[in-house]
């Protein structure tokens, strides 16, 4: 079962007539395909991609939000051994552009307003809205082998050349299956779906899911009123999502509990619920678990890193919270935490298949079946980033005695002071995160004139007249080269972030540097 062909087709034979993906459609009622229906959708459009002649091993793009017809033109494009190459629905022009002529990509699949909003595009259209069917010609289609590419992924914020990360089928195959081990997805549950399927965290859940026989609830709009109603009436069970997805359902419980005036007897139940059984803690919070609909089990949060603080809080209510760490180039998953006993601060043992070291400069490499062939016609960054089996993260780690991974960092974003001490940004935007007045932190190294980097706070809060404060504090609880020897309180709402939430480091630092610039030309 090396493909995702076989493994979608023994899905389809165990749970033919299940509920795989549910979305709402216009009408607020929800649209339903079956394992088998999803399977006849996909067959049908690979029958319109034999018409159009495109051959094994060609790509084609997909250009749009999660819906059941992403999914359906992707398992139709397989079956075909197309490479799928998925772009966030918030990909500018120029990257899509870029990303068709670096591909050869043969079509280009999108809704007709992103279609019509391009201001000029030769690639051939196909209206995901009204995915064509054709019929197929089952004699004619290829033998698709384990290591053929299944897709070609590419970062949206890659500046110069692209990488074009090439994942076989085997790679995402034994990554869904192994994740399974541990993330424990039965034919019971239910995912709500609020990840882009471009992103692979998403997609190789999705597929794990497939092989266990649940089903993906799509959720069209991100609205909590929204989402609230599709976790009751849905009966969800699980969830994958991003760290900032569950502090923002954290602040929605929070906003409810003061508005309620219920903040000392929240903050009561939970002290009451670190002495309690886990399964005790769903009664004590169990308005919280019937405003998740009554079935919720468990998060899955990966793509950044998870504050301690948050998974803390989660689990006190009853909530179970698994943190995975991954890359792109791991199809994605490396570690998961064990489901009944994980450190808050770890990122959890590497799973069944893979195996995880630490480089003399800690740098984490990751060996296994799911690891990439390499980058898209790209041998240099290939030759750089993959050695010997092992592919090298850029990640900074440890490893304790029982295999739990902890990070450090990312290796470009270590401050390397003037005395020659390291400095991970994380660890001191970690405390930063306990400070209830920070809503956000960025850390970052800081040149100053005559010297060598400076470790400098980006601050996201309301009150900036705090910040002095909260800073003095901080520093009581950091090592002498850890402390903050400068700080900026973030004019705007937020921080720029990528599709997944991540803070856009690079996007900061600029806007930083542009105003200081200015304040040295007005002085």
């Amino acid at each position: 079962m090396q493909t995702i062909n076989a493994l979608f087709a023994t899905a389809v034979a165990r749970f033919g007539e299940r509920a795989a993906l549910i979305e709402s459609v216009e009408s607020a009622e929800m649209s339903v395909l079956s394992y088998r229906a999803l399977q006849e959708r996909a067959r049908g459009f690979a029958g319109y991609l034999q018409q159009q002649q495109i051959a094994q091993g060609e790509r084609i793009i997909i250009w749009s939000a999660s819906r059941s017809d992403w999914m359906a033109a992707y398992l139709g494009a397989l079956l075909l051994g197309i490479v799928v190459v998925p772009l966030d629905v918030n990909t500018r022009e120029d990257f899509l552009e870029r990303i068709a002529a670096v591909t050869g990509a043969k079509l280009l699949i999108a809704t007709r307003k992103q279609f019509d909003g391009l201001k000029q595009s030769a690639l051939p259209f196909v209206d995901i809205d009204a995915l064509p069917q054709g019929p197929l010609d089952a004699d004619s289609l290829p033998t698709v082998q384990p290591d053929d590419l299944a897709e070609l992924v590419f970062t949206s914020g890659t500046t110069g050349q692209p990488k074009g990360v090439m994942l076989s089928h085997a790679n995402i195959t034994s990554n869904a299956i192994a994740a399974l081990a541990v993330v424990r997805i039965t034919a019971d549950d239910k995912m709500l779906s609020i990840l882009p399927l471009s992103h692979m965290f998403e997609m190789t859940i999705e597929i794990a899911l497939f092989h266990s026989g649940g089903g993906c609830v799509y959720a069209r709009s991100l609205v909590p009123d929204t989402l609230l109603s599709l976790l009751a009436t849905q009966h969800i069970t699980c969830m994958v999502l991003v760290p900032q997805a569950l502090q923002l359902f954290l602040n929605g419980i929070e906003r409810e509990v003061r508005r309620q005036n219920r903040e000392q007897a929240f903050q009561m139940l939970q002290r009451v619920a670190g002495y309690l059984p886990f399964s005790w803690r769903r009664v004590l919070f169990a308005s919280v678990h019937k405003r998740f609909g009554g079935h919720f089990r468990f998060f899955v949060s990966g793509g950044a890193y998870l504050p301690p603080k948050i998974a803390r809080l989660w689990e006190l209510m009853g909530f179970r919270v698994l943190q995975g760490y991954g890359a792109t180039e791991c199809s994605p998953v490396i570690t998961v935490t064990p489901f009944n006993q994980h450190l808050y601060e770890s990122v959890g043992r590497a799973i069944p298949g893979v195996e995880v070291r630490i480089a003399d400069d800690h740098e984490i490499l990751v060996h296994g079946p799911n690891v990439a062939v390499g980058y898209w016609e790209n041998p240099e960054a290939t030759a750089a980033s993959f050695k010997d089996g092992w592919y090298y993260t850029g990640d900074l780690g440890e490893l304790d005695a029982r295999g739990n991974l902890f990070l450090r960092g990312r290796k470009k974003n270590l401050i390397v002071l003037a005395n020659g001490l390291n400095v991970y940004p994380e660890d001191v935007e970690n405390v930063l995160h306990t400070f209830p007045q920070i809503k956000d932190a960025v850390v970052l190294g800081l040149m100053e004139d005559g010297g060598g980097p400076q470790v400098h706070a980006i601050l996201l809060m309301d009150d900036p007249a705090e910040a002095k404060t909260v800073i003095q504090q901080a520093n009581k609880r950091l090592a002498p080269q850890q402390q903050v020897r400068g700080f900026t309180v973030w004019s705007d709402g937020d921080f720029p972030r990528t599709h997944t939430l991540k803070v856009k480091r690079q996007d900061v630092l600029t806007r930083l540097d542009t105003l200081r610039q200015q304040a040295k030309a007005e002085s």
